[in-house]
């Protein structure tokens, strides 16, 4: 037996620990076509190399030792993830990058593209607000809107934490439950991404800066939201039960209205399909990937890159139950839909 020990060491190749196995990286703005480049990356190569001008001054490849990533590389490997949503390992086969450095990058990337959330995503203006009102109003006859406000759960794996339950939403799968305003043209003008899936979507609301700022009478407008939300003088909600003329002329135009962040989703989710799998990383740092696909988002409708085609809707999302509606706030919307929906 020693000398089969013997005999099998000598065979075998001898150990150099200075080795190391080069992969073969690519360029995908190189190697697709402009087709091709789409199907993969949900935009333009156009638009592609402009987000990677964007973003390369914050970018440094030190990090990556005896290796250096590119900035560019590192942001196109960030943009096939959120785009396709795949596992790392088959995302960095795409540009031949390990599994590892890919969970690295996307975090660093995503981190790179929240610090832009500021420029992207704002709420508007009082002269945005005015512009608001009126091209709400274009579309669903609904007067002096200035958002639309709705939840949206995004998968994640069960958490490795004390509180995992808290992240089971009503449906049974573990979630984050993002609120999101839209604007008239279906970009984010308002979102927050960091409350557990069990949290109502009211609760959310009432405990948000945009909430406080509408009670201090900063905004000059309203918000329309779903029977999940509870009714107040800023924000507003349909009727559960429409009786009179005008109550149900108020919910068809509300309807229709509201509506606009339903799209907005379809879109977002259709455009980076992460959001439709399962984030696979601890909870925070899947609010950064959250965050950072809606700037993304906005980012691609200012700069006239066309909307994906929606694959699928989600199933809606009803309330789970009725939120305690003072007397106040269901006062206010009477008074509303007779004022604006009587004739």
């Amino acid at each position: 037996m020693d000398y089969l020990d013997y005999f099998n060491d000598d065979e075998r190749a001898p150990f150099r620990p200075d080795r190391r196995v080069v992969m073969d990286r690519s360029n995908p703005l190189n190697d697709f076509d402009e087709i091709n480049f789409r199907d993969r990356f949900r935009m333009y190569k156009a638009t592609a190399a402009d987000i990677i001008s964007l973003l390369e001054t914050r970018l440094s490849s030190d990090s990556f030792r005896g290796m250096p990533i590119p900035p560019s590389l590192q942001v196109l490997i960030t943009l096939r993830f959120l785009a396709c949503g795949t596992f790392h390992r088959e995302t960095g086969d795409l540009c031949g990058v390990s599994e590892p450095t890919v969970c690295k990058i996307v975090h660093k990337v995503c981190k790179a593209i929240c610090e832009l959330k500021d420029d992207y995503i704002k709420f508007p203006d009082a002269a945005g607000q005015a512009n608001y009102k009126v091209e709400f109003f274009e579309y669903g006859n609904f007067p002096g809107v200035i958002g639309c406000i709705d939840g949206c759960h995004i998968p994640i794996k069960c958490p490795s934490t004390a509180d995992s339950e808290e992240y089971r939403n009503r449906k049974n799968w573990f979630s984050i439950n993002v609120q999101s305003v839209c604007t008239p043209t279906m970009q984010f003008s308002n979102i927050v991404a960091r409350w557990k899936g069990a949290t109502h979507d009211s609760r959310i609301f009432q405990n948000s800066c945009l909430y406080a700022q509408f009670e201090g009478g900063q905004h000059s407008g309203i918000i329309l939201g779903d029977s999940g939300y509870a009714q107040t003088n800023f924000l507003f909600t349909p009727y559960l039960h429409a009786v009179t003329p005008e109550q149900q002329r108020y919910n068809q135009a509300h309807i229709r209205t509201r509506g606009t962040v339903e799209r907005m989703f379809g879109v977002w989710k259709s455009r980076f399909q992460c959001l439709r799998n399962t984030l696979r990383f601890e909870p925070r740092r899947c609010c950064i990937v959250i965050i950072a696909t809606a700037v993304l988002h906005n980012y691609l409708k200012q700069h006239g890159c066309p909307d994906p085609q929606m694959e699928h809707r989600d199933e809606p999302d009803l309330p789970m139950v009725e939120p305690d509606n003072d007397r106040y706030g269901l006062a206010c919307r009477d008074a509303f839909a007779w004022r604006h929906f009587s004739q």
